[in-house]
């Protein structure tokens, strides 16, 4: 229990020696031992009044200075919560907490620049969120669209060279690889690209472009005792030279991608993004150009159609970008992959990139995996965009939902001659002005809802189911069609012999010769293809895309 104030003033005045110096002792003594004082304010008038006695009973009267500075002290006081009863000997109230919604303190929050606000996002039936980026066309196209007949030299005019000082393009082709298919290549688009880098395994000229081998300045000991490197040694004498296969020029190929890196750095290393593509890659250029205008390169990024890679011990599975559908790596990626760690004098104590993975190299099937592993080894994980970056070919788009509303930015095993007024990329064919390029564009382009029952045809390799053996639509290629017609998840179909595959999307497909048994009739042998193209209209005519839906970067949506 607390003393009252008169008791505290009496115990201090018979125990305590007063002067002005020890007048402020007393103050803080009361302070302490007088909490049962009601209001406090009384115990300093109890202080005073005691101090008064004590001037008129003793000898030596309080000098007037201590009074000066008990009265300091009253007022300093007052300016504290101390000073008053409702704040010093009450508890302070606990303060209720907020909202979940509402967290304390929050900190300001720095809206991000117009360019990189985030767009709405929306889930398909697999669960695949995009972004809704207003269009930023970067070609400068004069109509939306081109007439099939305009000059071949004409095709550079909207193509944006000046965006290409950021931008480093890599080709990579092999000695072995069809003349035909290199010239497609770079007579096309590609030749609309100034800096255009062409890697190699021969150094050599191809359609006026410099090819680099990019394979000459590896580490010996990879080629000494390498089967893989037989054809390569063989290419360099002209003697042997003709004994060089596609299938030795394939088992070097997996040893150009990590020197590619490096020479495309070397050749510019001030570029932002590093894009790689193969001789029969098609790339939408404006489409990709929209695309890197909405990330940063100083982010470590590696964008492609993802492929499943290696499994390190204890960890999830890793991914690589897909070589066939072109890939991006931004400068900050690279840089990561490229660097070597220096010692206290500035001397290089880490082996280059390929002196690192050459044990790896030996033993792995593809260069674009031992790329994958080592960026993810690196710290750089494949941010995967399928199917802006797809494997398919034009004929093998399977379009229906997930290939609808998406912009398309490559393509594999496509040609320049199947694109027609498409041409560059961006100006031919669009339906829509100022708008990316979208699969939709692509399936009108091709005219899927058009097409007439074909003979040696196949468009059921992908996406198809059969039916139950005693269904009608085995019997023939006329029930096949019927049968189509009737099933509401058929868009076309297949008819070889004794068997009709329905599909459950809508693409153009190939032509395919006649095959089977020895025994079979020749008529057995012919593959039929058609489509509903009642169906497919009404599909396409529901489906409307009023956004272009870029796919944010997933694993799990893959080819």
């Amino acid at each position: 229990m607390g003393r009252s104030c008169d008791e505290a003033s009496r115990s201090s005045y018979l125990t305590t020696p007063v002067g002005c110096s020890s007048l402020f002792l007393y103050f803080f003594v009361f302070v302490s031992s007088s909490s049962s004082c009601l209001p406090f304010a009384s115990c300093l008038l109890h202080l005073i009044n005691w101090h008064v006695g004590l001037k008129l009973s003793r000898a030596r009267p309080l000098h007037h200075r201590c009074y000066f500075r008990l009265l300091t002290s009253l007022i300093v006081l007052s300016q504290s919560p101390w000073f008053y009863p409702s704040n010093f000997f009450t508890k302070k109230p606990v303060e209720e907490p907020l909202p979940e919604s509402s967290p304390p303190n929050p900190e300001p929050q720095t809206p991000p620049p117009p360019s990189l606000q985030p767009p709405k996002t929306e889930s398909t039936d697999d669960d695949v969120e995009y972004w809704s980026w207003p269009p930023s066309p970067r070609f400068h196209c004069s109509s939306p669209i081109q007439s099939t007949t305009t000059p071949k030299d004409d095709i550079c005019a909207p193509f944006p060279t000046h965006l290409l000082s950021n931008i480093q393009v890599t080709l990579k082709i092999g000695a072995s690889e069809p003349s035909e298919r290199l010239t497609a290549q770079l007579t096309s688009v590609s030749k609309c690209i100034p800096n255009l880098l062409v890697a190699s395994d021969m150094d050599s000229i191809v359609d006026s472009r410099t090819a680099f081998d990019v394979l000459a300045d590896l580490p010996p000991s990879l080629q000494d005792n390498n089967a893989d490197f037989d054809a390569y040694h063989a290419q360099k004498e002209p003697l042997k030279s003709g004994d060089f296969n596609r299938k030795g020029g394939w088992r070097l190929d997996k040893y150009k991608f990590l020197p590619m890196v490096e020479y495309a750095h070397a050749s510019n290393p001030s570029a932002e993004w590093y894009v790689f593509l193969e001789s029969d890659t098609f790339i939408i250029w404006d489409n990709l150009f929209q695309l890197l205008d909405r990330f940063d390169p100083r982010v470590p990024l590696y964008f492609g159609s993802p492929s499943p890679g290696r499994t390190p011990p204890g960890l999830p599975k890793t991914w690589f970008a897909y070589g066939g559908a072109g890939f991006v790596v931004s400068a900050a990626a690279v840089k990561k992959l490229l660097d070597r760690e220096t010692g206290a004098y500035g001397e290089l104590v880490k082996p280059g990139i390929n002196a690192q993975y050459e044990r790896d190299l030996r033993g792995e099937c593809c260069g674009d995996s031992m790329l994958g592993w080592a960026l993810w080894e690196h710290g750089v994980t494949l941010s995967g965009l399928f199917p802006m970056f797809n494997p398919h070919p034009l004929r093998g788009i399977p379009f229906a939902e997930r290939f609808w509303c998406q912009p398309a930015i490559s393509m594999h095993k496509t040609r320049w001659r199947r694109w027609g007024r498409f041409g560059n990329g961006r100006c031919g064919g669009m339906r829509v002005p100022q708008r990316p390029i979208l699969y939709a564009d692509i399936a009108a382009h091709i005219g899927l809802g058009t097409f007439e029952p074909r003979k040696d045809w196949d468009n059921a390799d992908w996406d198809g189911w059969q039916e139950p053996d005693d269904s009608p639509a085995h019997k023939s290629v006329d029930g096949c069609a019927s049968e189509c017609r009737k099933h509401g998840g058929c868009f076309q179909y297949t008819f070889r012999r004794d068997r009709c595959t329905f599909v459950r999307s809508f693409r153009l497909g190939q032509r395919k010769d006649p095959e089977g048994e020895e025994d079979w009739s020749e008529e057995e042998k012919v593959f039929h293809a058609g489509w509903d193209n009642v169906k497919i209209k009404q599909w396409m005519s529901e489906h409307t895309c009023e956004e272009a839906r870029w796919v944010k970067p997933s694993t799990k949506r893959i080819f």
